[in-house]
């Protein structure tokens, strides 16, 4: 694998910063929820009560069946497991779509290639760097659960298997940059295949079946860092890893530069009058980003809706899980309002995605062309925003209708599906507020739109974790997502929802502004 080293070296130097950002956001956003729970749950007694509050099978379907929940660090691998189940496959599938498919999109891997390199070597290259980022968010979350009072060796445990569950979906990432033509289409099977994680583990779990083997989610939870250690279970993920990896390799060194093993048929010898126009292009950028959270957030909100009936047993049978779920008259409306914010937390991922992409569009020489047209620059980004907020009102509608179908055949109880839908769509302007940080940054700091990653990132953590973790009032009023109320418990907040409007409008604006002073390309 000639030239292996030296393809490293230009990515270490071309991503270490984006790389480093993940590390810290996963190691600070872990170690802060240990410290946090080591504050609040500090004696035995109230070890319990939580693992009381959180039993039952209802609330096993959202973050796992964690082994030794009325421990300290089973109460931190419940907290975390959502935020974990999403964070760490993004980070790896992330990583490895920019440093594979991306860079050949671009044009940039050809010109590397054209030296004394292998062609094998840039998708090793891109995992041994992802490999490193790994071992670092392993170390990092190992220490930092250490310093907080887990035992050192099942700190170490829990670490290991996030990091091994991260080294599972960026094999799969560079197998896929060799099977598709985009990237975007990478992250897009990539978050379906983490949907469909998400439903086999939860699904397995609550029924017992043995197929919850299949999903790489269960495998976190199998080793049972806090219960019965199993450090056998890692060879699983590690082995996946190792095949996927082989299979990556081995075709990259066989197929053309440029191709694809799976593509589409010719196209049509004319495009089509939609195509021709801002919009249709829009629409087709963003198509594969849209499918692949919309399948993640319709698979999430079915399986929560269909436990639902659950829910309802679990809260009439334990006063704990009633204080918790069911402060109002409906007994499933506290856990629907948590699976509501959770869609929400998945729709800034897609929003922040999808505006990150004109980014590349100007990069990658690609807009230019478009503005020396008849499009403008403030039609040209007003139709991507247009097309993008119209793609997060149809994930966060149709998520949260299909969660309200699936709650109303799970209890037999019709009368909530208005409430649920509202209280999604209510989700949007904080939604939007978080992708007019990514406008913002798009017109003001081109260079600086990777960032809206940390503001997704901080907005996940203050949203999941800061109510149950007792944050204070100024860091939960950081999150534009406790703004909106907390639907269908209660009434949608009408004026926060306004506000946000307004924030939201104001940052696109300033994004506009921005941008259509500034110079094309930039940085």
């Amino acid at each position: 694998m000639t030239g292996l080293g030296a393809v490293v070296r230009v990515r270490l130097r071309t991503r270490w910063r984006v790389a480093l950002v993940w590390v810290v956001a996963v190691v600070g956003s872990l170690v802060g929820t240990a410290v946090s729970v080591a504050g609040l749950y500090d004696t035995p007694e109230k070890l319990r009560s939580y693992a009381d509050a959180v039993a039952g099978d209802a609330l096993v379907a959202v973050n796992g069946r964690v082994e030794g929940i009325g421990t300290l660090g089973g109460v931190v691998q419940d907290e975390f497991g959502f935020v974990a189940a999403l964070a760490l496959p993004l980070l790896g599938v992330s990583l490895v779509a920019a440093m594979t498919r991306r860079e050949e999109e671009s044009g940039r891997l050809e010109a590397l290639l054209a030296g004394r390199v292998d062609r094998r070597a840039p998708v090793a290259a891109s995992l041994v760097v992802v490999s490193a980022a790994v071992v670092l968010v392993v170390l990092g979350s190992a220490g930092g659960m250490a310093l907080a009072g887990i035992p050192p060796a099942r700190a170490t445990l829990h670490a290991a298997s996030l990091g091994a569950l991260a080294l599972v979906f960026a094999c799969l990432a560079s197998l896929l940059a060799q099977l598709v033509l985009h990237a975007r289409t990478v992250s897009a099977i990539s978050l379906g295949v983490l949907a469909a994680s998400y439903v086999v583990r939860g699904v397995g779990d609550v029924r017992g079946w043995w197929l919850a083997w299949l999903s790489p989610l269960t495998w976190v939870e199998r080793a049972a860092p806090f219960g019965r250690p199993r450090w056998w279970v890692l060879a699983v993920p590690l082995l996946v890893s190792a095949a996927l990896a082989g299979a990556a390799v081995l075709v990259a060194g066989r197929r053309d530069l440029g191709a694809a093993l799976v593509r589409g048929g010719a196209g049509p010898a004319r495009a089509s009058r939609l195509l021709r126009h801002p919009v249709g292009l829009a629409l087709a950028l963003h198509r594969s980003s849209f499918v692949g959270w919309l399948a993640g957030a319709v698979a999430l909100a079915a399986v929560m809706g269909a436990l639902a009936s659950d829910v309802v047993a679990a809260v009439r049978g334990n006063p704990g899980v009633e204080r918790l779920l069911a402060p109002g008259d409906r007994p499933a409306d506290g856990f629907l309002s948590v699976v509501l914010l959770y869609l929400a937390v998945l729709a800034t991922g897609y929003v922040v995605q999808s505006l990150g992409a004109l980014r590349r569009e100007e990069t990658d020489g690609r807009l230019e062309p478009q503005l020396v047209g008849t499009v403008g620059r403030l039609r040209w980004l007003g139709v991507h925003v247009g097309v993008v907020t119209a793609g997060l009102v149809v994930l966060l509608g149709g998520s949260s209708l299909v969660l309200a179908l699936a709650t109303a055949w799970s209890t037999g109880d019709a009368g909530g599906v208005r409430p649920i839908v509202v209280g999604g769509l209510a989700y949007v302007p904080a939604v939007l507020v978080v992708g007019g940080v990514a406008v913002a940054l798009l017109g003001l700091l081109p260079r600086a739109v990777p960032a809206a990653w940390a503001v997704v990132g901080v907005v996940a953590v203050v949203a999941l974790l800061g109510p149950g973790l007792r944050m204070p009032g100024w860091l939960l009023d950081l999150s534009p997502t406790m703004h909106v109320g907390d639907p269908p418990v209660g009434a949608v907040a009408v004026g926060g929802v306004v506000g946000l409007t307004l924030v939201a409008a104001g940052l696109v604006a300033a994004g506009m502004a921005g941008f259509r002073r500034r110079t094309v390309p930039s940085g």
